[in-house]
């Protein structure tokens, strides 16, 4: 705190800069083929089970209790910590029209958009100088 008396949660938690990258806009999409395969391994109980011994993964059976908050719906609360949307115009799950729903639900004063020409989906497709700019815009921005 300001004032040298220790933070409150809230100002402990507040982060300096918030990097999205391939974020969906919406929950439970399923206009592309793998992310129907994602909603089947998720919705189905034999999805649940081969995603549990197959692939390794642990989903819980119940789903949310309570669903969170949209992406959209929290974008425009991230201001006026800076905002930083990162993807790919190939991403095979989540179309442009994400990223763009994203940054035009944030504040535009603290929000770049990057569509990264040939970037496929999140961190398998990211190639070191991608993950370098993200560092660097990160850093500027703490």
């Amino acid at each position: 705190a300001a004032d040298g008396a220790a933070p409150n949660a809230v100002e402990s938690a507040a982060p300096d800069a918030v990097v999205a990258v391939s974020a969906p806009a919406r929950w439970y999409y399923r206009g592309t083929a793998p992310m129907r395969r994602v909603h089947w391994a998720i919705t189905r109980p034999t999805g649940r089970l081969v995603s549990r011994y197959g692939l390794r993964t642990r989903i819980d059976p119940r789903g949310w209790a309570v669903d969170p908050l949209s992406p959209v719906a929290a974008a425009p609360l991230i201001a006026p910590t800076p905002l930083l949307i990162v993807h790919g115009d190939r991403d095979p799950y989540f179309p442009l029209d994400h990223p763009r729903m994203l940054a035009s639900a944030a504040d535009p004063s603290a929000t770049e958009l990057w569509i990264e020409p040939g970037f496929g989906h999140a961190e398998t497709a990211a190639s070191p100088a991608l993950l370098g700019r993200i560092a660097d815009w990160a850093a500027t921005h703490a």
